[in-house]
């Protein structure tokens, strides 16, 4: 059953940092500019609403099945960030730099498409 547990945390992951990519960089491909805006609109609703990502929620789950010692807040880039250079970011740096990043990028991509 772990490995069930880790082959579905790791999908998740893999789908996670796709999420992620298309978020930081689907402006530069206009033939994904709906899939980027509905990731943007998805990655600010559940910033607002849940403080988290629904996805690392859910990968963390699955992961804590395997090892229930296993500590994490939610915030898949400060737990991701850690493990590679053993620095932490702060809960509320990532919070505000993710609500910031994520609003200013619709209300620049929006204006480019419709307004400009």
């Amino acid at each position: 059953m772990k490995t069930i547990y880790r082959l579905l945390a790791d999908s998740i992951w893999l789908l996670h940092f796709f999420v992620v990519l298309i978020a930081m960089f689907g402006w530069l491909f206009p033939e994904i500019w709906y899939l980027y805006i509905l990731v943007l609109v998805s990655v600010l609703i559940s910033n607002i609403l849940w403080d988290y990502c629904f996805l690392s929620k859910w990968e963390f789950d699955l992961r804590r099945k395997i090892n229930p010692r296993l500590e994490y807040d939610y915030t898949y880039t400060s737990y991701y960030t850690y493990n590679l250079t053993r620095g932490h970011l702060s809960r509320d740096f990532l919070r505000w730099a993710g609500l910031a990043f994520t609003s200013l990028s619709l209300v620049i991509n929006i204006y480019f498409k419709y307004f400009f």
